[in-house]
């Protein structure tokens, strides 16, 4: 399934998936590419980020009609990125996509687990995309006991649980 980690989160920080208890490998992937294809067609026209994004580039065309020296279109462009700040724009697009992946998996009876510690290091070893990588966290996922001594509930950060 999906496995949800922040962009900005260390390497240390704890893997989360999702999973439902007796799910079949075949629902499971056909749910995770149905929930993964609506968020990545989230609209985010309306989002703050989007708007800064068509922002920078309406700068950049202006610049681009400009006759500026080199020195100038440089500092110029130096000036944009540091308005736009970029990589936090990717990110706040990146939550709401990956938040109405999330409220799909839960319509779709899904819950997110933390991966303990010796899961986390048998993932590792697995490569992304592969069958195996899919059919171990298949495994976990709809294991109805993972689920129930792992599942991440309302108001306890995962980084706070102590079965890892």
């Amino acid at each position: 399934m999906l496995l949800a980690v922040s962009a900005s989160a260390s390497a240390s920080a704890p893997r989360t998936s999702w999973g439902r208890a007796s799910v079949s490998l075949t629902q499971y992937r056909a749910d995770a590419v149905q929930c993964g294809r609506l968020g990545a067609n989230a609209d985010i026209a309306g989002e703050p980020a989007t708007k800064a994004f068509a922002a920078a580039e309406r700068f950049a065309e202006r610049n681009l009609t400009m006759q500026l020296s080199d020195t100038e279109l440089a500092t110029e462009q130096a000036l944009m990125v540091r308005r736009l700040r970029p990589e936090k724009r990717l990110s706040e697009v990146q939550v709401v996509m990956l938040n109405t992946t999330e409220q799909c998996l839960t319509r779709l009876g899904y819950r997110q687990f933390t991966l303990t510690r010796d899961q986390n290091r048998r993932l590792g070893r697995l490569r992304v995309g592969t069958p195996e990588r899919h059919a171990f966290l298949h495994a976990l996922a709809s294991d109805p006991a993972v689920l129930e001594a792992q599942s991440i509930r309302p108001g306890i950060a995962p980084a706070a649980r102590s079965d890892r």
